[in-house]
């Protein structure tokens, strides 16, 4: 953890390396801070100050990420990474899987500690989504290119002259004092809208006032000025897995801010994949472009997707969520299971030969494929009363246990699953 910028990755004989949000970190700490006390008084004690550490550190990583040039002041949504360790400067890629975890990270964050700015970060996000990546059907794109036809970054930089022709004066002095055109360019001779650091820690909750509040005019006025350039290309793939996280975090915001534009969002695209994306004999297919359908689904295809049919039953309360998530959750079972060892892998039984089947162990900037399952079925254990799921997911964390042994910074989804299930950890 980078105590003084928020993040996870950084070392004194690294100072330049790029550094990603790892939303599966930021969803242990969380689950981490909401696990249940011990009853024994001095146990409660460090319990507390324990949790109070691990939310400090996910308000401040998200604070820090919210201030910086990663968050797309004007247009919302987050790009892929920063190249430096403030998250000042980004990757201009914005991925749709990053912005479905951290549309569900922040809103988690929000639950807890109640920082408004948190909210709002979430919420430019599903604008953005539904906005840019959002296809007439209802399913999610896959990312927006980080080069505009103007060159990397062109698209989202300015000019002062720039600012001052879209703004009246007085909201145009405001911008540059607030979004940091007052001194030095900050991106190639032009200037990419970005707060000020935090100061990290962050106390909790924030209360902070929002000094961008009487710019959201002004910001607006120059997403108008700013949607007249050649835009960066749309990869227009629609990517079940994908999908999946972006549905999830719908959903979570949804039922957080009490959202039913939201959670409806995510039913729509739900309802896409289930019909465009899987074959008669109830498969799914991996990717849909230019109205077709193709290629077997992996793992992740079915961990996912099931995980955002889960966040959508927690959010409607709608048996039908369960039912698609119970029938996934078998042919998932029936076509990626290892009965010898038990886990997953990450190929289905009839795919290709491969030189050696993976089973997707450790997180990335996608969660663990195996981990998501897990969790899946200890969700899907309860609430259909299915001893068998319970059994399958207990077995699929003591495969991934010896890799939490020899690296546990590796797989935080699956230290998630565990906090959450009370599961033991070992055959």
């Amino acid at each position: 953890y980078d105590p003084q910028y928020g993040g996870f990755g950084y070392s004194a004989t690294e100072m330049r390396r790029p550094k990603f949000p790892e939303p599966s970190n930021l969803d242990f700490l969380l689950a981490f801070a909401a696990r249940t006390p011990p009853d024994q008084p001095a146990a409660k004690a460090a319990h507390a100050k324990e949790s109070r550490q691990a939310l400090e550190m996910v308000n401040s990583t998200l604070a820090a990420m919210a201030a910086g040039g990663i968050r797309d002041h004007v247009g919302g949504g987050l790009h892929r990474y920063s190249v430096d360790r403030a998250w000042q400067i980004p990757h201009f890629e914005k991925m749709l899987y990053d912005n479905g975890q951290l549309a569900s990270v922040y809103s988690a964050a929000f639950a807890q500690s109640r920082d408004p700015e948190h909210r709002r970060v979430a919420e430019e996000i599903l604008a953005f989504v539904k906005r840019d990546l959002t296809s007439p059907e209802g399913g999610f794109y896959a990312s927006l290119d980080a080069d505009s036809p103007g060159g990397e970054g062109a698209f989202y930089t300015w000019s002062k002259a720039e600012v001052d022709r879209v703004l009246s004066p007085a909201d145009a002095k405001r911008f540059k004092e607030v979004y940091g055109l007052t001194g030095e360019p900050n991106f190639e001779g032009r200037y990419l809208p970005v707060l000020p650091s935090p100061r990290l820690p962050l106390a909790l909750p924030s209360a902070a006032d929002d000094p961008t509040a009487p710019l959201a005019q002004a910001r607006q006025q120059l997403f108008r000025f700013r949607a007249q350039r050649p835009p960066p290309a749309t990869d227009t793939k629609i990517i079940t897995s994908w999908n999946g996280l972006m549905i999830r975090g719908f959903a979570d915001a949804g039922r957080v801010f009490s959202n039913e534009q939201h959670v409806g969002a995510a039913a729509t695209a739900a309802d896409f994949v289930l019909k465009r994306l899987r074959t008669p004999d109830g498969r799914l297919l991996r990717t849909y472009s230019a109205g077709k359908a193709r290629f077997n689904g992996y793992l992740e295809d079915y961990a996912y997707l099931v995980d955002g049919l889960i966040a959508l039953h927690r959010a409607t309360h709608d048996r039908r969520w369960l039912t698609h998530a119970q029938e996934l959750t078998d042919m998932q079972l029936k076509l990626f299971w290892d009965d010898q060892e038990g886990g997953s892998f990450y190929t289905s039984h009839d795919h290709e030969a491969l030189f050696a089947r993976s089973k997707n162990p450790a997180d990335s900037a996608i969660p663990s494929s195996n981990a998501v399952a897990a969790g899946n079925l200890f969700y899907l254990a309860t609430a259909l009363d299915r001893p068998d799921y319970r059994k399958r997911a207990a077995e699929t964390l003591a495969v991934l246990a010896p890799l939490a042994e020899q690296a546990p910074s590796a797989v935080p989804r699956m230290a998630s699953v565990l906090l959450q299930s009370d599961a033991p950890l070992g055959k």
